[in-house]
C-alpha cells in the first residue's frame, strides 16, 4: 500500500525511541505521525481489553488497517514515511504482520542493557503514576500475577528486554540487511551520529541536523507525588486545557513540568538486581551469539 511506512523504529522500549521519534520528525525529508506508538502490527484486528493501571496506553492502539494508513496520509510526496512503536520488538505477532504488509521495510533497533532497561521501564511507570508498588523487587515478584490478570505488557519488566528471543523472530523472516541495530550507548554518547546513521540507512536527507535541546520521556521518581498525579491523571484543570491546546503541545508542556519534578540517578535495589541478573544474564549471552558482538560490559 502506498501509505504504509518505509521504516520502523521497533525498539527497544526505554532505549531512546521517543527522542529518536522527536529528532527524526524534524527532518523535512521524513514523515512520522505526531502520535508515537500506534502499535498496529502488534494488535492488528484484535479487540483490546487490557486491565489494570495504564491499560488505555495499549487499549488505544490502532488495530484497523484503514486507520493506520490514514496516519500517513499527510506525508509530502517523496518523503520517507516511518513510525516508532517499541512494542513491535516485544510482540510475538508483529514480525509476521510486518512481513505480510511491508516485507521490504527497514527497521531500526536500539538495544539497552536489559537490566538497566528493566529499571528504566519501572521508573517510567512510577513517573506516569501507574505503578502502585514503590519497591522494584516487589514489582518484579508481581509480574506473573499481573500479566495473568490481564495487565498490559509493560508490567512484565523482566520480559521486555529478552532481545535474543525477540530478534530471532525477525531474523527468521527478514534479511539482516534490513536492520540497523545499535547499542543504547551510541545514543547516549553521540546522538547526532546515530541520527545521521539512521537517516542514511532509511534513505533520507543526511544533511539536516535536528535540535536536541531535550530528551523527552525520561523516567524517575517524583519529588512531589501529588503534583505528578495532577500532571499525569485526568482532572478538571487538564481537561479544560485539552479544549484549547493541541495534544502534542500539551504533552510537551506536561513532559517539561514532569522532568522538573523528578529525582534522577535512582540506584538499582540490590535484591532487584540479583533477580534480574538471574533472569537476564543468559539472555545477554544468547544475544552475543546472535549478533556476534561483545556485550561483556552488560554482563559486568
Amino acid at each position: 500500500m502506498a501509505d504504509l511506512p518505509e521504516f520502523l523504529i521497533i525498539g527497544a522500549a526505554r532505549a531512546g525511541t521517543t527522542a529518536l521519534h522527536s529528532y527524526l520528525r524534524q527532518n523535512p525529508s521524513i514523515f512520522m505521525p505526531a502520535a508515537k506508538e500506534p502499535n498496529f502490527f502488534s494488535f492488528e484486528g484484535e479487540a483490546l481489553n487490557y486491565k489494570g493501571p495504564g491499560a488505555d496506553y495499549v487499549n488505544n492502539s490502532v488495530t484497523n488497517i484503514e486507520k493506520y494508513t490514514a496516519l500517513f496520509s499527510d506525508a509530502a510526496p517523496g518523503s520517507i514515511r516511518g513510525e516508532a512503536s517499541p512494542l513491535y520488538l516485544f510482540s510475538e505477532r508483529a514480525p509476521e504482520r510486518i512481513y505480510h504488509h511491508i516485507p521490504q521495510v527497514r527497521m531500526v533497533v536500539v538495544l539497552r542493557n536489559p537490566i538497566d532497561q528493566a529499571l528504566s521501564h519501572y521508573l517510567y511507570a512510577v513517573k506516569q503514576r501507574i505503578e502502585p508498588l514503590e519497591d522494584f523487587a516487589a514489582a518484579l515478584e508481581a509480574e506473573d500475577d499481573r500479566l495473568a490478570a490481564g495487565w498490559q505488557p509493560m508490567f512484565g519488566y523482566s520480559r521486555f528486554p529478552r532481545y535474543a528471543e525477540q530478534l530471532s523472530r525477525y531474523f527468521n523472516l527478514f534479511d539482516r540487511n534490513q536492520f540497523l541495530i545499535r547499542p543504547y550507548e551510541d545514543f547516549q554518547n553521540d546522538p547526532q551520529g546515530l541520527i545521521s546513521d539512521i537517516t542514511k540507512f532509511i534513505g533520507a536527507d543526511t544533511g539536516f541536523h535536528p535540535t536536541m535541546s531535550s530528551q523527552p520521556n525520561a523516567g524517575g521518581v517524583p519529588r512531589n507525588r501529588l503534583f505528578q498525579d495532577f500532571l499525569m491523571k485526568p482532572n478538571p484543570v487538564t481537561g479544560l486545557i485539552a479544549r484549547v491546546l493541541p495534544q502534542e503541545t500539551r504533552w510537551k508542556i506536561r513532559d517539561r513540568l514532569s522532568q522538573l519534578n523528578l529525582r534522577r540517578g535512582i540506584e538499582m535495589p540490590p535484591r532487584a538486581r540479583a533477580m534480574l541478573r538471574e533472569k537476564l544474564l543468559p539472555e545477554i549471552e544468547a544475544l552475543e551469539h546472535l549478533l556476534d558482538r561483545d556485550l561483556s560490559a552488560w554482563r559486568a
